[in-house]
């Protein structure tokens, strides 16, 4: 799928489709604003929905920041803190049917509670209606 790319003004900011202003940090105008999320903005105006869009100067600013902090942030928590979460010699891919299950039980359980909570409601609303009509001979 092509996407489109957005506009740029001459400080390289991306512009607003709605309004046509330039931002810096053009999603946070555009929820601000324009009460879109990011998502929402993007499919309106056929945006990439993995790419943020923001000035070329913040992202500089960004990935300077990101790597100045990379032994911090970085490799403590992707590449180090990351080792627990990867994939080890003997794993096999996800038990579809153990996910499944897990799933029915969790909505077995959810559904169980509503259940409780209309009765629940019904009986409340039935013995309200008892004391008004008591009260009302």
């Amino acid at each position: 799928m092509t996407y489109n790319t957005p506009n740029y003004n001459t400080k390289n900011q991306p512009i607003c489709k709605i309004c046509e202003v330039a931002y810096d940090r053009l999603l946070l105008h555009v929820n601000k604003r324009h009460g879109l999320n990011a998502k929402e903005y993007k499919a309106k105006f056929g945006f990439n929905p993995r790419k943020g869009i923001q000035s070329v100067e913040l992202q500089r600013a960004m990935r300077k920041a990101a790597l100045a902090n990379y032994d911090k942030v970085i490799m403590q928590n992707l590449i180090i803190g990351g080792i627990s979460s990867r994939f080890k010699e003997g794993n096999i891919e996800t038990d579809k049917a153990r996910v499944r299950e897990t799933s029915r039980e969790r909505m077995t359980l959810k559904w169980a509670r509503e259940k409780q909570l209309k009765k629940k409601s019904i009986e409340q609303l039935a013995a309200e209606l008892a004391r008004k009509l008591k009260n009302l001979r």
